[in-house]
Parts: C-alpha cells; sequence; structure tokens
C-alpha cells in the first residue's frame, strides 16, 4: 500500500488486471510515445504491451502469454518477455505487427509523489478502502530521459528529453471518466499536472470523485476529493474541457483542448475488451490562483494526455 508502484496484484487473481503508463518524449518534441505494459487475469488471461505514436495518434496492442509476466514482490520491477519496466528505466525488444522498439532508457531525477502515513498516494485515504473496482498510483511526476531507441528503421536519442509514470490496477476502469496529463510547460518544465474525475462505483451505487496534482517548484498542491476539494465548474464539448478546483487555499482552473486520439483497450472485470481514446497531442492552459484571485502561476502546456470517456459532467 506505501509502494503503489510495486505490482498489487496475487499470483493468480481472478478478474484482475494491473497496468503501468510509462510517457516518454524526446528534447526536440517530435517524438511522443506512451508505452503500457500490463496483464489481465480474465477468461482470456495473457500480459500486454500498448503503445501509443502521437503524430498520428497511431496505437498497437501486442499480447503476450501469461507465463510471460514476471514482477518483484519487493520493488516496482516489471518482465514481459524481453521487456524490462522499474521506476529506473525501459528496456524494450518489442516486436509487433508494424511496429519494432528497441533499445534502453534510463530515468534521472525521478520526481515521486509524495506519501503521508494517512494518504501513502495520491488516492489518500481511499488507498485504504477495500474492494474498489480500481485503484490509481502516481509514479513519477516528471523525470529526465538518458538513452534511445530504434524505432523501425530510425534510431530515436531520448536523451535531455522527460517523461512521467503513472499506474492503475483493480477490475475495471469507470463507465465515465475524464483523465489529463502534461509535464510540458512552458513557463516552467520541471512542473506537472494530471487530473482524473471519474463516476466511482460505490457496491450497488456510485459517487463523482477526483484526483488531482499540480506540481510547481518542488511542491505538490493537490485537489482531491479526499481532501475536501470541489469541481467548482466543468462543461464538455467536441473541442474542449473545461474544469475548475478548488480547495481551501487554491483555485485551479484548467482549459484542454482535444487533438487526434488513437485506440487503446481497456479493463473489464479484468478483461482488456473495452474501447477508449486517448490522445497525445493535447494542449492544456492552467492558471492556478490563491483564494483571493491573485494569479500564481498561468501557462499554456504541450504533448498532453488527454481522455475522455462517456460523460462524466452529468454527475458533478
Amino acid at each position: 500500500m506505501f509502494h503503489p508502484s510495486v505490482y498489487q496484484g496475487r499470483k493468480n487473481p481472478a478478474g484482475y488486471f494491473e497496468g503501468w503508463y510509462f510517457k516518454l518524449v524526446n528534447r526536440e518534441e517530435d517524438q511522443v510515445w506512451s508505452i503500457i505494459p500490463g496483464v489481465s487475469y480474465s477468461e482470456d488471461p495473457h500480459s500486454f504491451i500498448q503503445v501509443i505514436e502521437a503524430l498520428n495518434g497511431t496505437t498497437h496492442y501486442i499480447r503476450f502469454p501469461l507465463e510471460s509476466f514476471a514482477f518483484s514482490k519487493d520493488r516496482f520491477e516489471v518482465n514481459i518477455g524481453k521487456n524490462h519496466f522499474s521506476e529506473n528505466g525501459i528496456k524494450l525488444d518489442l516486436k509487433g505487427q508494424n511496429i519494432h522498439l528497441e533499445g534502453t532508457i534510463e530515468f534521472r531525477e525521478t520526481a515521486p509523489f509524495p506519501q503521508k502515513l494517512l494518504a501513502p498516494g495520491i488516492m489518500g485515504w481511499y488507498s485504504f478502502v477495500p474492494r474498489m473496482e480500481c485503484y490509481h498510483g502516481v509514479v513519477s511526476m516528471n523525470h529526465h530521459l538518458v538513452g534511445a531507441l530504434q524505432i523501425s528503421d530510425t534510431h530515436v536519442l531520448f536523451t535531455g528529453g522527460k517523461g512521467y509514470i503513472e499506474k492503475d490496477w483493480g477490475t475495471s476502469m469507470p463507465s465515465d471518466w475524464i483523465w489529463m496529463q502534461s509535464n510540458h510547460f512552458k513557463e516552467n518544465e520541471e512542473s506537472s499536472f494530471m487530473l482524473s474525475i471519474a463516476r466511482i462505483p460505490w457496491g450497488k451505487s456510485y459517487f463523482p470523485g477526483f484526483l488531482s496534482f499540480f506540481y510547481h517548484e518542488g511542491r505538490v498542491i493537490r485537489f482531491s476529493t479526499y481532501n475536501r476539494s470541489k469541481v467548482d465548474t466543468i462543461s464538455l464539448t467536441e473541442s474542449e474541457v473545461r474544469i475548475g478546483l478548488l480547495n481551501r487555499r487554491y483555485r485551479l482552473n484548467i482549459i484542454a483542448a482535444r487533438n487526434k486520439a488513437g485506440k487503446l483497450k481497456a479493463p473489464r472485470h479484468g478483461s482488456m475488451d473495452r474501447d477508449i481514446y486517448e490522445s497525445l497531442n493535447a494542449a492544456l492552459e492552467i492558471e492556478l490562483l490563491e483564494k483571493n484571485g491573485k494569479v500564481l502561476f498561468s501557462s499554456r502546456a504541450k504533448h498532453a494526455g488527454l481522455e475522455i470517456v462517456g460523460d462524466v459532467t452529468h454527475y458533478f
């Protein structure tokens, strides 16, 4: 529980999934990729690696036998076939239909999400609630990349670029949600932002909940259901999402502009049989204000991940 990056499942849990999300952006910012290793214990048990390429929204789902999935019990270290993943880097030897990724990228100066006794991760005290359908973890809010990948016939240097890592585990993703993330702010290259807002199942009912952080100048400002923050405004159109968040001290205004999205697989009762769409080229506008209206930070962010599934605005 206090190390959410580590594999959380038992050896053969029924109806269970777990996946990690690695975002890679090179220094020139003309190569933006997400690599998503995971495992599905279901009627179709297998491990997998999903790949998103931002420029054209191309996605790939490469299946592996369940036996190809191996993990460390006491640290974040996962292997799927010849592919290795940890908080310190990735090593890929990935061959699928129309995709070939090979190489090693190290992660330097990672920024783990801060832990507290009653809030061991981004979920706060909800981390202690048993049998929730989906749990969420942030492994590194921002870090620097060293290394290169051979992408089909092209050698791509990632040294000098930036990365981000998070994860999900449980039985199913929510029915409706909005997720967005970027750590490519024009005014501050170390800043990072993430928001996940969803209709969360609870027994035979549900409740609207959200998790968000803004990492800036070494501080993490949280806006989340568990710390009594509020969604003050929310609207969704064909072209953009607008959300306003309030906590005891700050207001955070977000505008996310949609862009080309690629199809991914998401879990339902452990089975990776649900289609969703994610963009890696969305644009964000972020404004952080004190309660008295004083603007503390205002910036645009690019290379943003954005998922909009269903219409969560009905629940707020």
